[in-house]
């Protein structure tokens, strides 16, 4: 083996090393547990999640009111800081979810298995994340599907989803995002610098957003003009249950 040969075996090496380490370390969330979350006593209810270092985004109050406004039951779910270290975002998502999964069936136990209850009555979720809160949806679903002793119907609505799994997968969530849902939504802005949020749902009923003429009155990026298209729609028949 030539000098320049050995030298390039070394540095892919490394390089191969580097980007081992770095899929571990993205697909391995911080050992973490969610406080108790105030649910409420109902088989049906609307579930909403920020994104990362997103928590107190001031869009959020006014999506719970714009949701309340239509008579839904509705519970803002922080997942933070957790969610605030980006490269283990979908990671710490999808620990978020299967902890508040375990919450629901726990808590919502004396409503749907309690007396009064029968084996018809079913939880009805309405689960809504921007970003990189998308992998929280996934991982709540599965736990629930695969624990939950009476019928669950669950409805996802996916605001500019973050689709980056591990490090080198950054077509996961486009591929997977709604797959354990009844029914999903994705509302997609496809021009704005968040990484891995502009390719439509493989799972999902898309709505492309980019276009849309009121965007030129919103001052923030495009990556939050998907929330913000929520807000203003809630109340349509694109978006009634």
């Amino acid at each position: 083996m030539t000098r320049r040969a050995g030298i390039f075996t070394v540095v892919l090496f490394s390089l191969a090393l580097v980007v081992s380490a770095l899929e571990i370390y993205c697909r391995t969330p911080p050992d973490f547990r969610l406080p108790a979350i105030d649910l409420p006593k109902s088989s049906s209810m609307t579930l909403v999640f920020h994104g990362s270092v997103d928590a107190d985004n001031p869009q959020f109050p006014r999506l719970i009111a714009a949701l309340e406004s239509t008579g839904r039951t509705v519970r803002y779910l922080r997942w933070d800081p957790w969610s605030d270290t980006r490269l283990r975002a979908a990671a710490s998502a999808k620990q978020a979810g299967l902890q508040i999964a375990d919450q629901l069936l726990s808590q919502l136990a004396p409503v749907l298995e309690g007396e009064g209850a029968t084996t018809a009555t079913t939880l009805e979720l309405e689960l809504i994340a921007h970003s990189s809160g998308a992998y929280v949806l996934d991982a709540l679903c599965e736990r629930l599907r695969h624990r939950a002793k009476t019928p669950i119907r669950v409805r996802m609505l996916f605001l500019d989803p973050f689709q980056i799994h591990g490090f080198v997968d950054w077509t996961h969530g486009a591929r997977e995002h709604g797959h354990c849902a009844d029914e999903a939504i994705a509302v997609i802005n496809t021009d704005d610098p968040a990484p891995a949020t502009n390719r439509p749902l493989h799972q999902a009923r898309n709505i492309d957003v980019t276009a849309d003429p009121r965007r030129s009155g919103f001052a923030e990026n495009g990556h939050y003009w998907a929330l913000e298209y929520l807000i203003l729609e809630v109340g349509s028949p694109e978006f009634i249950r």
